[in-house]
C-alpha cells in the first residue's frame, strides 16, 4: 500500500500553497476538483501514452479451453500473447490479422488468435477433449488506479484509491498536477516542477523493465499470410482436424 488519492491530493495542494483537506469531500471546491481533474489527465498519459510497456500494466488472465467453441471474452487492454500452460507446449499462439482467410471448420490445438466483435477468436476450435486445457493471456490493462481491495479500475476517483504506478514514482503526479496548474515558462516553480516531474519519468523509464518472458520490439504477431499459406500450415499441422485437402 502507498499514497492514496487523497493523499496526493493534499501533497499537490500543499505545494501550491493551498490549505490541505481534513477530509475527502473537502476537495469539492474550485482548487480541490481541478487539482484531481488534472491528476487524472496526468495518471492516463503517464500510463497509456508510453509507447514502451510499463512493467506495472502488466496482468494476466486465465483463460480455459471449452470444446468446440471459439469466442472467450477480451481482456480489458492490450494483449501481448497467449500462450499454453503445459511444460511440453509454451509456443505463444500467433496473432493472425487474415483470419477471414482460415478453414474455419478446423479444429484441434490453437495456433492462432484474433480480435473480433470484442471477443478473443481461436483457431483451430479447440475439440471437445481439450476442454479446461489452461492458456494464459498476458497483457497490458487499461485500468490505471486500484481500489483499497486491490481491484483494477479505469481511474482515481475514491480517497482510498491508488494509482497503479509504484509508490516509489507516485510524486511524478503531484508534480505533474503541479507544473500544470501554474503553467507558464516565466514562474520559476513551474519549471522546478517541470524538471522533477521529467526527472521522475527518466527514472521510471530506466527501471520499469519488461518481463523475461517478452521481448522488446518482437514481432510477436508475426506476418499476415495469404489464404494459401494459411490452408498450407493448416494443413501440415499435426493438431489440426477437418481441414478440406482439396479445393
Amino acid at each position: 500500500m502507498g499514497r492514496n488519492f487523497k493523499e496526493l491530493c493534499n501533497e499537490a495542494l500543499e505545494l501550491l500553497f493551498y490549505t490541505p483537506v481534513s477530509t475527502f469531500a473537502e476537495l469539492d471546491s474550485t482548487e480541490g476538483r481541478l487539482v484531481k481533474l488534472k491528476m487524472n489527465n496526468a495518471l492516463r498519459t503517464i500510463c497509456g501514452g508510453e509507447q514502451g510497456i510499463w512493467k506495472f500494466r502488466e496482468r494476466e488472465k486465465d483463460l480455459y479451453l471449452i470444446g468446440e467453441q471459439k469466442e472467450y471474452p477480451m481482456v480489458d487492454g492490450f494483449i501481448l500473447f497467449i500462450r499454453p500452460d503445459d511444460r511440453t507446449n509454451r509456443i505463444p499462439l500467433l496473432l493472425n490479422q487474415e483470419w477471414q482467410y482460415l478453414p474455419l471448420t478446423a479444429t484441434g490445438q490453437p495456433i492462432y488468435y484474433w480480435i473480433f466483435k470484442n471477443k478473443i477468436n481461436l483457431f483451430p476450435t479447440p475439440t471437445q477433449e481439450m476442454e479446461g486445457n489452461l492458456h494464459k493471456i498476458r497483457f497490458l490493462t487499461n485500468n490505471f488506479a486500484q481500489d483499497e481491495n486491490n481491484k483494477d479500475k479505469p481511474i482515481l476517483e475514491l480517497e482510498t484509491d491508488e494509482p497503479i504506478i509504484p509508490e516509489i514514482y507516485r510524486s511524478i503526479l503531484v508534480y505533474a498536477v503541479c507544473k500544470d496548474f501554474r503553467s507558464s515558462r516565466a514562474d520559476a516553480k513551474s519549471e522546478f516542477y517541470r524538471k522533477e516531474y521529467n526527472n521522475l519519468y527518466n527514472d521510471m523509464l530506466y527501471s520499469q523493465q519488461l518481463t523475461e518472458d517478452y521481448i522488446k520490439g518482437g514481432t510477436v504477431g508475426g506476418y499476415p499470410m495469404s489464404s494459401l499459406s494459411a490452408r498450407v500450415q493448416a494443413f501440415h499441422n499435426p493438431y489440426v482436424q477437418g481441414v478440406p485437402h482439396n479445393g
